[in-house]
């Protein structure tokens, strides 16, 4: 299944929401809901500065490194602060959503093992620790990730039967159950991420926004998305 064919680019070049601005991307700062240190869900936050990061993300499918501004928030509940900005930059991550899901697909499909699953025009992306780490990380979250994406998707197709949608019998190729004892959890991140890949072709959908919907519902959840 092709699943990188149709993720060309990040967030950044497909949300229309975001634009330069001293030499960094950034856009008009959201008030987070919920904080990431204590959990609070007040929405009680001042404006605490911010700051600029590289991230790697993808333009025309190449592996491109921006700058993007970050907004650093107060958290009144627990006084301590948390940043937020483009939603496919994750806290001390140095890759969007966008690249670690073409990484963890390169993997799960490629039917190879981590040292020799990272394609060549990602080598700048992750060395082999990196991406185990990923692979460890998006399977102990598998369940949260297919049920977010499952949900964004289903959103966005209503009114039309789940049946027309969506192919059924989403089977992992041979190669990666045969590269695990138990390939459960393997399993399950395979499926969503090919259902994300088949769901966005389906619907004439942006992945990349499809992903930015589904990490906000995790969110919502008090769940982490992916990784």
């Amino acid at each position: 299944m092709g699943l990188l064919s149709g993720f060309q680019d990040g967030f950044l070049f497909t949300s229309g929401k975001y634009f330069l601005y001293q030499g960094a991307y950034t856009s008009v700062p959201e008030r987070p809901c919920l904080c990431d240190k204590c959990h609070s869900d007040s929405g009680c936050f001042h404006a605490h500065g911010r700051y600029t990061r590289w991230v790697k993300t993808l333009k025309h499918a190449v592996l491109t490194p921006v700058r993007v501004w970050r907004q650093r928030w107060l958290c009144l509940c627990c006084g301590r602060t948390m940043s937020n900005g483009t939603p496919d930059v994750l806290p001390y991550v140095p890759n969007c959503t966008l690249v670690i899901l073409a990484l963890l697909w390169a993997y799960l499909e490629g039917g190879k093992g981590i040292h020799k699953s990272i394609p060549q025009e990602f080598y700048d992306a992750a060395a082999p620790r990196t991406l185990a780490r990923y692979v460890k990380r998006a399977q102990a979250v598998c369940l949260e990730t297919q049920q977010a994406i499952r949900e964004v998707l289903i959103e966005v197709r209503d009114p039309r039967p789940w049946d027309e949608s969506f192919h059924q019998g989403l089977s992992p190729p041979e190669s990666l159950t045969k590269r695990y004892r138990d390939s459960t959890s393997a399993t399950i991140l395979w499926r969503s991420l090919a259902i994300l890949a088949l769901g966005s072709k389906t619907l004439l959908a942006t992945p990349s926004l499809l992903m930015a919907r589904a990490r906000h519902k995790a969110e919502q959840r008090k769940s982490r998305f992916l990784i």
